[in-house]
């Protein structure tokens, strides 16, 4: 008998799964659903990341950028000893982002639900809950707390899972980013019916990162198909040198957290990142 040894993500989902049973009993999942009702109405992720068929922005940038508000990460530890997730998605909002990740996972990001809806009250971009969701509590939390748009993980559900979880968050107004890593994840979220497909850099089973991967990942996409997504960058951007080839490309847009919030001046780096500096 082969016993699996537990990765990082398996850790990572385990310690989701006890927080989320500790919320459930806090709050009642009829509550929530009264909260989320109550939000007001969610903008449109996929509207805001699409680029034109130009494939520059009026003002000239050649990608959108979802800027990542995050305290900490499982790889880099404490990102941000002295950290206002408010203040920064504001930042992040006058450097030309085009919507904010929120990291929401208590335990190895530092998240939590305060941030998001403290980022929420601070912008008007549309609002991205980045957590390990898949369960439909976690969606109508999303949803009441302020989100416009979820994560959803391929390497943690299954495709039916992704599928129920999109329709969830659609039926609420929201958008779903599904997030792939390996080849079958694609097929898969294909089939979840997905329209934002993220194309994870980093390997969250070993944490280690390939800035190229995402270009190999899409170029398995059909040339039609991919017309119809929005295609979207994620982990191990720094600075123009990866984004580049991923603008070249034709994807989307870029999900940058770690650079962004070590940056001196974020709003420089979102101008290179969007392609506006001088190369």
């Amino acid at each position: 008998m082969t016993i699996r040894s537990l990765t990082v993500l398996d850790e990572l989902v385990a310690g989701v799964r006890e927080d989320l049973a500790a919320d459930r009993a806090a709050v009642p999942e009829e509550e929530l659903l009264a909260r989320a009702k109550d939000a007001p109405p969610a903008q449109g992720l996929a509207r805001a990341l699409r680029m034109p068929p130009s494939g520059r922005d009026p003002d000239g940038a050649r990608v959108r950028v979802v800027a990542e508000v995050k305290q900490a990460s499982p790889s880099q530890g404490v990102i941000a000893g002295a950290f206002d997730p408010a203040a920064t998605a504001r930042r992040f909002e006058a450097g030309g982002a085009a919507a904010v990740s929120v990291l929401t996972e208590r335990r190895r990001f530092l998240g939590s639900m305060g941030h998001l809806r403290a980022v929420r009250a601070a912008v008007r971009l549309p609002v991205l809950r980045k957590d390990f969701i898949f369960d439909p509590y976690q969606v109508l939390e999303a949803r009441a707390g302020g989100a416009d748009a979820i994560l959803l993980i391929a390497a943690i559900l299954e495709t039916h899972e992704m599928e129920d979880l999109r329709l969830q968050a659609e039926d609420l107004g929201m958008d779903a980013l599904v997030e792939v890593y390996a080849g079958e994840e694609v097929a898969r979220a294909l089939a979840a019916g997905a329209r934002i497909l993220g194309g994870n850099n980093r390997n969250l089973k070993t944490f280690e990162v390939d800035a190229g991967h995402t270009l190999r990942v899409f170029g398995r996409l059909p040339a039609a198909r991919r017309e119809q997504l929005v295609l979207v960058s994620e982990s191990g951007i720094f600075g123009w040198k990866e984004v580049a080839p991923l603008a070249g490309a034709r994807v989307d847009a870029i999900l940058v957290g770690e650079a962004l919030m070590r940056a001196p001046s974020p709003e420089g780096l979102l101008r290179e990142l969007r392609g506006l500096l001088p190369t």
